[in-house]
């Protein structure tokens, strides 16, 4: 791991962020452990090692904090995506905290944010997080198979983990969206199905492997290309199995179910109207 100081944990939304309605993306760190195989992030100009190398190494920004209480107040009321190019809940941030340093000096100017993660560990921050007035915490559950997501995702989170980080965020009043993304080979389609609906996400995306078709940009690794070829997963399977959910409820698929969480409503007191207007 290397610690660097910054110059801003801010930055202007790009790409389909910034099509979705986001203002500003914010990433404590650059790079992930989880190391997912079929990671876009590994792919882009941010990331400058090569993508085999991506999972095996992680920059963290040790004044992210520090940076977030002098600059929160640009993005007040402002759509915020948190985060990019990384995961704000991977494993170093359990001692690291930079992801709730941030959270904190965020409350007060309480921006519409948008937390995504495959990390069960952002339940712990769920006192800091019940502070958002317009907030949404997207979970990555990709597939409703542990022998599938160990293939994939062998240093991520059991989902069984994430499931029960979901519920409790859930319970304590927080908006959570479930992101099957990208969606994996799924075992068994009816059941997952019915466990999506039953749990009533705010938001349920899915999305099929992106293909760069050798454009530089963000693209699916050739690892992830093989395991899907091997367990014989394609385009007609996904389809039958998005076609399965839409039957329980609205379903987004790819960019289209990335957008803020709807403004909060003005809070009486000198100025709040202006605090929360739309930014989509």
């Amino acid at each position: 791991m290397e610690l660097i100081e910054s110059r801003s944990i801010f930055s202007p939304a790009t790409g389909f962020i910034r099509r979705g309605g986001f203002e500003w993306t914010c990433n404590p760190y650059v790079g992930c452990t989880f190391g997912c195989a079929y990671c876009y992030a590994a792919f882009l100009p941010q990331n400058r090692r090569p993508p085999a190398e991506w999972g095996k190494w992680i920059t963290a920004k040790k004044n992210a904090a520090e940076l977030a209480r002098k600059q929160a107040r640009k993005v007040a009321g402002q759509c915020v995506y948190m985060s990019s190019v990384t995961d704000p809940y991977q494993p170093v941030e359990r001692s690291l905290m930079l992801t709730r340093g941030i959270l904190e000096s965020l409350t007060p100017h309480q921006p519409r944010l948008t937390v995504q993660t495959r990390g069960p560990l952002v339940a712990r921050d769920i006192d800091v997080l019940k502070d958002f007035r317009s907030l949404r915490v997207n979970v990555s559950v990709p597939t409703d198979s542990e022998r599938v997501r160990r293939m994939f995702e062998p240093k991520a989170p059991p989902l069984e983990t994430r499931w029960e980080a979901m519920r409790q965020l859930k319970d304590a009043g927080i908006a959570v969206g479930v992101c099957v993304t990208p969606t994996l080979p799924v075992e068994n389609p009816n059941a997952f199905a019915e466990r999506l609906a039953d749990f009533a996400p705010a938001v349920l995306v899915c999305q099929d492997f992106h293909d760069a078709s050798g454009r530089f940009g963000a693209d699916t690794g050739a690892e992830a290309r093989r395991l899907l070829a091997e367990i014989g997963w394609g385009l007609a399977d996904y389809r039958r199995f998005v076609d399965r959910l839409k039957r329980d409820g609205t379903v987004y698929e790819a960019e289209a179910g990335f957008f803020p969480p709807p403004a909060a409503a003005p809070v009486v007191g000198a100025g709040a109207a202006t605090l929360f207007d739309d930014c989509a």
